[in-house]
């Protein structure tokens, strides 16, 4: 009987996090077609025109990626971000 009860607990919990996924999908997908990329940077939600100044390998054999912000961009230093592992690097060019 607890092992129902587990097995409950969690399809419930898989469900609710698709839920979640699916709507953070779909806002991203909303702020792409409704804000321009330079105010998403500024809302600090993207980085725009990075180039990769170095990689290494770090423990366990992870490549570690440097970024910073290309030459014909004005500001030399990264706005304040919430840019972490896992994310979608999309290449935009210079205006």
């Amino acid at each position: 009987m607890a092992s129902a009860a587990v097995e409950s607990f969690v399809t419930k919990h898989l469900d609710l996090l698709e839920l979640e996924r699916d709507a953070e999908v779909e806002e991203r997908r909303s702020w792409q077609e409704n804000i321009s990329p330079k105010e998403l940077q500024s809302r600090g939600v993207c980085l725009l025109k990075l180039q990769v100044s170095s990689q290494r390998t770090g423990l366990y054999g992870r490549l570690l990626v440097t970024l910073e912000p290309r030459r014909c961009t004005s500001a030399a230093v990264l706005p304040s971000n919430s840019f972490t592992s896992g994310l979608c690097i999309c290449d935009l060019t210079c205006d």
